[in-house]
């Protein structure tokens, strides 16, 4: 069994739909995947009851709720789930803790600008306490030109000892196309640079042994 919590103290920058990218590449994996939902928003949950609706009935999205997230994690055990991932709520060290109790490991998000890395620090502090396997993930990476602000970002990262994927996922409007289709990139644009750099990722969190 493998728990994922993907964390941030950072918002907005993409910890939801690294969440459904995860269980989706799980899924196409042959791996019965599911997401617990433990932002108040809601914006996992909500993507899946628009799956559901659809009548695409996997990755299973269970909205925390009330109820322990450990109870969560045990309900979807019983239903047959391989692969859960935990999506976490902004600004929230009491959430991440949670989340990293249960997790068998932890993918940080972040984009590549100054001010997104300070706050990935304050990340990394917390999941280095709790001594859980972890990795970086890049999001939104500009492109062209604006690229150097990748190589600053990675080199900060390597300044503090902190694992970071050499594949960042690049920006592109695929991914807001997808979920206004309450999809993945990975199946609305199955050939897609998008999708490739998702299975870039997944088979190098895999080789560092995260899953």
């Amino acid at each position: 069994m493998n728990i994922i919590a993907v964390v941030a103290q950072k918002g907005g920058v993409g910890k939801t739909t690294f969440s459904q990218c995860l269980a989706v590449e799980a899924l196409r994996q042959g791996i019965a995947a599911a997401i617990i939902d433990t932002d108040p928003q809601k914006s996992a949950a909500e993507w899946g009851g628009q799956r559901e609706q659809q009548q695409i009935d996997a990755p299973a999205v269970l909205p925390l709720g009330s109820r322990p997230l450990r109870q969560a994690v045990e309900e979807l055990q019983d239903r047959g789930a391989g692969f859960i991932v935990i999506d976490t709520p902004p600004h929230s060290a009491p959430a991440i803790n949670a989340a990293l109790e249960v997790s068998t490991a932890a993918a940080m998000v972040t984009r590549p600008n100054p001010m997104d890395i300070r706050a990935l620090e304050a990340t990394w502090s917390i999941v280095s306490r709790m001594k859980k396997p972890a990795a970086t993930i890049f999001t939104q990476t500009p492109p062209g030109t604006r690229a150097r602000a990748l190589t600053l970002a990675q080199g900060r990262l390597k300044e503090l000892g902190i694992p970071a994927c050499p594949t960042p996922l690049s920006y592109t409007l695929s991914y807001p196309y997808a979920q206004a289709e309450a999809l993945a990139v990975q199946e609305r644009e199955p050939t897609s640079k998008a999708r490739a750099e998702i299975a870039e990722v997944w088979s190098w969190l895999k080789r560092t042994g995260l899953f």
